[in-house]
């Protein structure tokens, strides 16, 4: 899903790196304000209209960094109050993790089907001739269509010899499996938040940046300098291979020790519970004459069943994900911690503001951008073994196909239910609207926002075919 090496990616990531940086060295809010003019003065290449809009774009992107919705902050709130704002919030995710930022959004063209400058003006007439509300009509030797008129059926690219007409459809609206995005009354493209299940493909899919994530980037590390008490980082298995090559899992979890956690667990080692409780719940849903259930695991995944499949949310298994799992687990052990997640995913910082035990979630990209702030060089660390002692099959959740894989030996031997991976949200809308039909032909329906499961999530750092390996190797060690 990412694009790891853009031009977006490196200006989200130097500023990702300087909050971090200046919360770190405990001057964020005397020396953010300062920020938007130096960043821009070093910048070579210009993107906008003029530096006031480079500026504007650069102070809502820190905002965004900090947290903060545009709900807090007023419009001429300073960078300094917004800092002092989100560092006196209490360490919670926010309800919907992603921001358009509007100032950002280009108001790409709507039009569906435009006719270029290939257009011949042909005898045949092809595009006329199809229409069926007779919306293209000959001007100046060129075929034009009647917006008016036009039902964007389509008819009119597909018969033109030429390929003079094209499809265009906004890159974060045809990203969006969702549809969680539409268009105000300026054509600026609007989150529906009421919609959006955060999957953040959003994210990488818009080519001028204007959709990103909140962070507590500065919250974080604000609590880890204060010692005030344990904090736990909780780090998913797709974290292999997203500090190099050298970054190993004993390497890393040196270096979160030396940033200030107290402890660090991998969450695989509890997701065999999941898979347990998965496992039991299939078998007792199987005899009480159920047609499926739906793996929990994924939270964009059970929210696209429960704002756009309604009548299928009694189908997600009841069982929590191995995160909220393990963070009960801890929290029972010791009531006072702060327990942070580590993970791929943009969507977990939905499913953390919702949970009682996780205070905060940071992304390997997050955390990548934190190590850079504070020179802590993973790759510099001995590597002490694994995270945890946790099984293969609890890992292999990491990847698309590896719930299905761990229930099936839960299940045992011999057992005849028939399972489904949806990989990816495209995938998972058709399985379910076929579900709804009732023509799954599936009892158990493992459900993946992305493309290849968590290793490609929106907040790695490797491509996912290195991760996948990467991954496999992990499971097998």
């Amino acid at each position: 899903m990412p694009n790891h090496n853009s031009e977006i990616a490196r200006i989200r990531r130097e500023i990702y790196t300087a909050i971090a940086d200046m919360a770190y060295r405990g001057s964020l809010s005397a020396e953010i304000d300062d920020f938007p003019d130096k960043f821009i003065s070093l910048q070579t290449m210009r993107y906008r209209c003029c530096e006031h809009k480079e500026k504007a774009i650069i102070k809502e992107r820190l905002r965004v960094a900090l947290g903060l919705t545009v709900y807090e902050v007023g419009k001429h709130t300073t960078l300094s109050e917004m800092a002092k704002i989100a560092l006196s919030k209490p360490l919670k995710s926010s309800k919907c993790a992603l921001e358009m930022l509007s100032v950002a959004c280009d108001r790409c063209p709507f039009e569906k089907y435009i006719i270029t400058d290939a257009c011949r003006n042909c005898v045949a007439h092809h595009c006329c001739v199809v229409c069926p509300k007779d919306a293209i009509t000959i001007v100046h030797n060129r075929a034009y269509i009647d917006r008016n008129r036009c039902v964007e059926c389509g008819l009119c690219e597909r018969n033109c010899p030429f390929r003079a007409i094209i499809q265009v459809t906004r890159p974060c609206e045809q990203a969006c499996a969702a549809k969680a995005i539409t268009r105000d009354q300026h054509n600026a493209a609007v989150i529906d938040c009421e919609v959006c299940v955060n999957c953040a493909a959003c994210i990488p899919a818009c080519p001028f940046g204007s959709i990103t994530a909140y962070t507590q980037i500065a919250q974080v590390i604000t609590r880890l300098k204060q010692t005030s008490g344990p904090i736990h980082a909780l780090v998913a298995p797709s974290f292999v291979g997203q500090f190099g090559p050298r970054g190993t899992p004993g390497a890393l979890r040196s270096a979160l020790l030396a940033l200030g956690f107290t402890a660090v667990h991998e969450v695989a080692k509890d997701a065999h519970k999941v898979v347990t409780e998965e496992a039991h719940e299939l078998r007792e849903r199987i005899a009480a004459g159920d047609t499926f259930m739906a793996s929990s695991c994924c939270p964009s995944f059970r929210a696209m069943i429960k704002t756009q499949y309604p009548e299928l949310a009694g189908s997600v298994s009841s069982a929590p994900s191995p995160m909220a799992l393990q963070a009960a687990l801890i929290r029972q052990e010791d009531p006072q911690a702060t327990i942070v997640f580590i993970g791929p995913c943009i969507a977990k910082k939905t499913e953390a503001a919702n949970s009682a035990f996780v205070d905060a979630v940071l992304t390997f990209e997050e955390l990548g951008c934190i190590f850079v702030a504070t020179n802590i060089n993973v790759a510099a660390f001995e590597n002490n073994g694994a995270l945890d002692q946790a099984d293969a099959l609890s890992r292999g959740f990491a990847k698309a196909g590896g719930v299905s894989k761990a229930i099936s030996c839960a299940l045992g031997d011999g057992h005849n239910v028939t399972m489904r991976v949806a990989n990816g949200l495209e995938e998972a809308r058709d399985l379910l609207k076929q579900a709804v039909a009732g023509k799954l032909d599936a009892q158990f329906l493992e459900g993946m926002a992305c493309v290849g499961g968590c290793i490609a999530g929106p907040g790695t750092l490797i491509k996912p075919n290195v991760a996948e390996k990467l991954l496999e190797r992990y499971c097998q060690s």
